[in-house]
C-alpha cells in the first residue's frame, strides 16, 4: 500500500473529536442558542403581562421551558454532532460510578453558600438597585404547590441537563482542546453567567460554572455536573418558594 493510501486509511479511521468543529460553526450554533433563549424569554414576558391575576401559569411555564430546551438540543444535534460525525458521548455523556453522583449531591450545600456569599458581596458593591426579573417569572403569584412542583421540574431537571451539555459539554470541551484547561474554565463560566441576562449575577454564576467545570474534569463525565447543577437549582427554587410561603418580600423582584 502506498503512502497516499496509508494516509487516507489513517484519516478515515481517526476517531471524531469535538475539535473537528470549526470556530465559525461553534459561534453560529451559540448565536442560534441565544436567539432561542431570548425568543422564549420574550414569549414568557409577553405571557406574564397578559395573564390575569389568579390564573395558573405553571403548565404554560414548563411547556415553554421544555420547548426551549428541546430546541437547544436540536441545535446541538443538528449543527454540531451530526454534521461532524460526533456522538453525545463526545460531549461527556458517558457512564460514571454512582459514587461520583453522591459526591456531587453532597457538594450542593457548600456551593449554595459560596455562591450566596459572592452574590451578597456583589449586590452590596453595586450602586444601583438589584433587580432579578426571573423571580417574577418563577413565581409571579406567590407560593402555590403546583407552581413549585412544576418549577422544580423545569429548573431542577430540564434546564441543568441542557445547560451542562451546552456549556460544559460543547464549549468547555472545545475550549479545553484549543486553549487549555484554565482559560476554558474561565471563558465557559463567563459565558454561562452572561447568558442568564442579569449582569449583577455574573460573578456568582461564574463561581457556579467553575464548580461545574471542575467536577467535569475530576470525573471525566457530565453526569456529576448535571447532578450538582440540578441540586443547586432545586435548593435555590425551594428557598425561593419557602420565602414566598412565609410572606417574605424577595430582594430583586420588581
Amino acid at each position: 500500500m502506498n503512502k497516499y493510501t496509508d494516509e487516507q486509511t489513517s484519516s478515515s479511521d481517526r476517531t471524531p473529536s469535538i475539535t473537528d468543529i470549526p470556530l465559525s460553526q461553534l459561534v453560529l450554533a451559540f448565536i442560534v442558542f441565544l436567539i432561542v433563549i431570548k425568543g422564549i424569554g420574550y414569549f414568557l414576558s409577553a405571557f406574564f403581562s397578559t395573564t390575569e391575576n389568579g390564573a395558573s401559569i405553571s403548565f404554560p411555564l414548563i411547556l415553554l421551558v421544555l420547548i426551549q430546551n428541546l430546541l437547544i438540543l436540536v441545535i446541538v444535534r443538528h449543527f454540531l454532532l451530526k454534521k461532524y460525525s460526533l456522538h453525545w458521548r463526545n460531549l461527556g455523556l458517558v457512564p460514571i460510578s454512582a459514587s461520583w453522583c453522591y459526591r456531587a449531591a453532597l457538594l450542593t450545600l457548600p456551593l449554595v453558600v459560596i455562591v450566596g456569599i459572592v452574590n451578597s458581596t456583589v449586590t452590596q458593591l453595586i450602586s444601583t438597585d438589584f433587580v432579578n426579573p426571573q423571580l417574577e417569572m418563577l413565581a409571579p403569584q406567590g407560593f402555590k404547590w403546583d407552581a413549585y412542583i412544576l418549577t422544580m421540574i423545569a429548573t431542577g431537571v430540564i434546564a441543568p441537563f441542557t445547560e451542562e451539555i451546552v456549556f460544559r459539554g460543547v464549549i468547555l470541551g472545545w475550549l479545553d482542546q484549543k486553549l487549555g484547561k484554565y482559560l476554558a474554565i474561565l471563558i465557559s463560566s463567563f459565558l454561562f453567567g452572561s447568558t442568564h441576562g442579569i449582569p449583577a449575577l455574573i460573578p456568582a454564576l461564574m463561581v457556579a460554572g467553575i464548580a461545574f467545570s471542575l467536577i467535569v474534569y475530576k470525573s471525566q463525565s457530565l453526569w456529576p455536573a448535571i447532578v450538582l447543577h440540578s441540586g443547586f437549582n432545586m435548593f435555590m427554587t425551594t428557598a425561593l418558594y419557602y420565602a414566598l410561603s412565609q410572606g417574605v418580600s424577595l430582594p430583586g423582584a420588581n
